[in-house]
């Protein structure tokens, strides 16, 4: 749970339906179908050992209690057992993008991987690093 959101910036919701079946692979590695709001599918790429431990579930990684997979709620609560105080799901979501916009700086990317129908509310996801405003202005100064 912790890296599906982590590491791939999924919702609670997303992490309780990842099944084996949603594993594909591409030229560049493994892929996860990800069903998201609006039951909306988009492709997220997976570490190997991570697409490799939702393989070896043959079936739902997250199995309920008598049938189909857990509850959105469940992980939810999981999370926010692993994480600080005021800190959940939501939160490695944020952190997720704020990160991979860092290592891209392309919004577009970002959104893609998160399943927003905008940019817009991508923007609200990416926290701007620090020092970027002194580095876009010291870029341009003459000397």
């Amino acid at each position: 749970m912790l890296r599906l959101a982590a590491e791939c910036g999924l919702r609670r919701g997303e992490i309780a339906r990842v099944k084996s079946d949603d594993l594909v692979r591409d030229a560049r590695g493994w892929m996860l179908i990800v069903r998201g709001k609006g039951d909306k599918q988009r492709l997220v790429p997976l570490p190997d050992d991570l697409a490799d431990s939702i393989a070896a579930a043959h079936g739902w990684l997250l199995p309920g209690r008598w049938s189909g997979h857990v509850e959105e709620s469940y992980v939810g609560k999981h999370l926010s057992r692993l994480l600080p105080n005021g800190y959940g799901a939501h939160s490695l979501r944020h952190r997720f993008a704020t990160t991979v916009y860092a290592d891209t700086s392309d919004l577009l990317v970002v959104s893609r991987l998160l399943g927003h129908a905008s940019t817009e509310t991508t923007e609200r996801y990416v926290a701007m690093p620090d020092g970027r405003l002194h580095d876009a202005v010291a870029g341009v100064a003459i000397h």
